[in-house]
C-alpha cells in the first residue's frame, strides 16, 4: 500500500502526506509525472496532522529546476497548519522546464513526529507559451492581435487601448484599476515596498480595490494612501479604464464627507461618514482619492487637499469629554441603534446587553494611567465590536478583535471588558505600536495604509478612517467640543527625525527617541517660542512630556 494518496482538485492538486509514529528509510515516490502546468502553477501539500512550521524550511521542502538549482517559492500555511502552500517563484515557473517537488523527513509534526519517508514529485511546464498584444473592448472584451515570445516585446508594442495578455489573463495595460484576489492559500494581499517583492510593507484584503501604476513580468505597481507600493501578480485582476464603470469615490451630503467603498467582485457599494465636507467640495459631484486627503475630479486634476482631524489626531492626545459624558453617549448611541433597526437580532435590547455601557470611568483611568485617549479607545471598540454587541464581545469580553486575523481567527476570552481594554494598552498600543521605535510603530493616529495604527493593525485600507468617521460622529452627539478646540498636528517631513529635550542640536545634545519613518504625526504643544525655529511637542514616549524638534522638519496640517 503506498503511503499517501492524490487528490485532484479544480484548480490545484493536493497531496495527503501521513506522519510516521517512527522513522522509515524507505522512500515513497509519486509513479506518475504531471505534465503541461502553468507556469504559476501552485501546490498545496495535505498534512494527516498540524505541521510543525518551525521544521518548514528551504532544505525540507522545497522545489529544483533540472539543473537541480532550487527555486525561490514562498510557504504559506492553512487549516490549522495542516495545508502547506507552495506558491510559484517570482516569475513564475519557465515554459518548457521540467521541476521536482522535495519534502523531506526534516518535516515534523507538532507532536515531534517526522514524515515517514522523503517525497518527491515531479512535474513540467507548458511549452511554447506566449505574451499576447491584444486590443480590448469596454465590455472586457479581448481580440488577439499580435503574439510575442516575451513579455517585454509585447509591452513594448502595445498602445492606448490593448492590453498584454499572459494565458488569457490581463497582466499590462496602460491604465486602470486592480482588484486584488486570494491566492497561495491566505486571502491577504502583501504590499511590499520595493519590485523585487523582499520588504513587506502592509497588507490588504481581497476585492481591495488599487490604482494601477505600472507592471512587469514579476510584480505589479500599484497606488494606494497616496503611495506606491509593489504586489505580487498573482494577486491583481486587471481592468483596464475603459472597462470600469464604477469605482470607488467620495461625495458630500449635508456638509458631511461620504466615502463609497465598491467592490468590483460583487458590483456593490458600501458607504460610511469620515468627516467633515472640505470647502472646495460640492454636493452631487464626485471626488476620487487614494489617500482621503488629496481629491481628483474625473480626469485627474487636483481639486484640493484637506485631512480629517480625527483621522490624524494623535492617541496621545486627551478628550475633553468626562466619564459622565462618554457614558451618556454610549446610552444615547445604543437607544438609537434600537430604534433605528427594530428588527435586528444584533441591535434588540443594546441599552441593556451591550458590553460598552457604564465604561466612562474605565476608559477615563485608562486615558490619565496609560497616556492613551479614552475616545480613541470607545471608537476602537465601536468599530470592532458592533458597539459592543458582537458575538465576540458578548461571548469573550473581546471588544477590540485581539489575537484574530485574517486567516487565523482565534477565541480569546477575558474575564472582564476592563482586563480586556487593559490588554490591548498594555500589550498592543503601548508596547508594539505608538512608541517610537516599536515592532509596528507607524505614526500614534488611527492614519490609513501610509501612516499609523491602519498599516500593520488591520488589513482594511479604511480602517482608520473608518474609525476616524466614529469619532466624528460622536464628538458631533455630544457637542462638538473637540472639533471646536482643535489641536495643532504636524507630520514629520524627514526619513528621520530626532527628537531632544531641549532646542538645540549642538554637539553633546542628548536624543530623547528619534522617528524613522516620514509623515509622523505630532501634537504641537507651541509653534511660536522665542526658540525658533524649535517648535515644541507632546512626546510620544513616557513620561509624556514636552519635547523639541526642528520646525522646518515638520508639516503643519490645515484643517477644512
Amino acid at each position: 500500500m503506498k503511503s499517501m494518496t492524490k487528490l485532484l482538485t479544480t484548480t490545484i492538486i493536493v497531496f495527503l502526506l501521513t506522519f510516521a509514529m517512527t522513522l522509515s528509510t524507505k522512500a515513497a515516490t509519486w509513479e506518475d509525472h504531471s505534465p503541461d502546468q502553468n507556469p504559476d502553477k501552485p501546490w498545496t501539500v495535505t498534512f494527516n496532522k498540524p505541521v510543525n512550521k518551525n521544521t518548514v524550511n528551504e532544505k525540507s521542502i522545497y522545489i529544483t529546476d533540472s539543473k537541480r538549482v532550487t527555486q525561490n517559492n514562498e510557504i504559506t500555511y492553512s487549516d490549522s497548519d495542516q495545508k502547506v502552500h507552495i506558491a510559484p517563484p517570482v516569475g513564475n515557473y519557465r515554459s518548457g522546464e521540467t521541476y521536482t517537488l522535495h519534502i523531506t523527513q526534516a518535516v515534523h509534526n507538532t507532536d515531534g513526529k517526522p514524515l515517514k519517508a522523503p517525497v518527491t514529485k515531479t512535474f513540467s511546464i507548458k511549452a511554447d507559451i506566449t505574451y499576447d498584444l491584444a486590443n480590448v473592448q469596454a465590455n472586457g472584451t479581448t481580440t488577439i492581435v499580435e503574439k510575442f515570445s516575451s513579455f517585454e516585446a509585447a509591452a513594448s508594442r502595445m498602445n492606448s487601448n490593448q492590453v498584454v495578455l499572459f494565458q488569457n489573463k490581463i497582466v499590462h495595460m496602460p491604465k486602470g484599476f486592480i482588484s486584488t484576489v486570494a491566492y497561495g492559500g491566505s486571502s491577504l494581499t502583501i504590499l511590499y515596498a520595493n519590485e523585487n517583492l523582499t520588504r513587506q510593507e502592509t497588507y490588504v484584503p481581497a476585492d481591495t480595490e488599487l490604482v494601477y501604476v505600472d507592471s512587469t513580468e514579476t510584480s505589479v505597481k500599484v497606488e494606494l494612501a497616496g503611495r506606491n507600493f509593489y504586489i505580487k501578480p498573482q494577486n491583481a485582476t486587471m481592468l483596464p479604464s475603459q472597462t470600469v464603470t464604477d469605482r470607488t469615490h467620495y461625495k458630500v451630503v449635508n456638509g458631511s464627507l461620504y466615502h463609497l467603498i465598491y467592490s468590483h467582485k460583487t458590483k456593490t457599494f458600501a458607504s460610511y461618514e469620515m468627516g467633515a465636507a472640505p470647502s472646495f467640495m460640492q454636493e452631487g459631484i464626485k471626488y476620487y482619492s487614494t489617500d482621503g486627503s488629496h481629491f481628483h475630479n474625473e480626469t485627474g486634476a487636483l481639486i484640493g487637499t484637506a485631512h480629517q482631524y480625527f483621522q490624524y489626531l494623535p492617541m496621545r492626545s486627551m478628550t475633553r469629554y468626562t466619564a459622565e459624558e462618554l457614558d451618556a453617549y454610549i446610552m444615547k448611541q445604543l437607544r438609537s441603534l434600537e430604534e433605528y433597526y427594530p428588527n435586528s437580532t444584533i441591535y434588540k435590547d443594546a441599552t441593556t446587553r451591550s458590553k460598552l455601557i457604564g465604561l466612562g470611568t474605565e476608559l477615563k483611568r485608562i486615558e490619565r494611567e496609560s497616556h492613551v485617549n479614552a475616545m480613541h479607545i470607545l471608537a476602537l471598540a465601536q468599530h470592532e465590536s458592533q458597539y459592543g454587541l458582537s458575538k465576540r464581545a458578548l461571548d469573550n469580553n473581546n471588544l477590540f478583535g485581539l489575537y484574530v486575523r485574517d486567516d487565523d481567527p482565534s477565541n480569546q476570552v477575558f474575564a472582564s471588558v476592563s482586563e480586556n481594554i487593559q490588554e490591548l494598552v498594555d500589550a498592543f498600543l503601548n508596547k508594539n505600536y505608538l512608541p517610537p521605535g516599536a515592532a509596528y510603530a507607524n505614526g500614534t493616529n488611527f492614519g490609513n495604509k501610509a501612516i499609523g495604527m491602519n498599516v500593520k493593525y488591520a488589513s482594511d485600507p479604511y480602517w482608520g478612517s473608518k474609525i476616524g468617521g466614529h469619532l466624528y460622529r460622536m464628538d458631533r452627539s455630544m457637542g462638538g467640543k473637540e472639533m471646536a478646540n482643535q489641536l495643532k498636528i504636524g507630520l514629520t517631513n524627514p526619513p528621520s527625525l530626532n527628537v531632544r529635550p531641549i532646542p538645540s542640536s549642538a554637539p553633546g545634545t542628548p536624543i530623547n527617541y528619534k522617528y524613522e519613518k516620514m509623515g509622523m504625526p505630532l501634537i504641537i504643544l507651541e509653534d511660536q517660542a522665542t526658540e525658533t525655529p524649535w517648535i515644541k511637542i507632546r512626546s510620544d514616549k513616557a513620561p509624556y512630556d514636552a519635547l523639541y524638534v526642528h520646525g522646518d522638519l515638520v508639516d503643519p496640517l490645515e484643517w477644512q
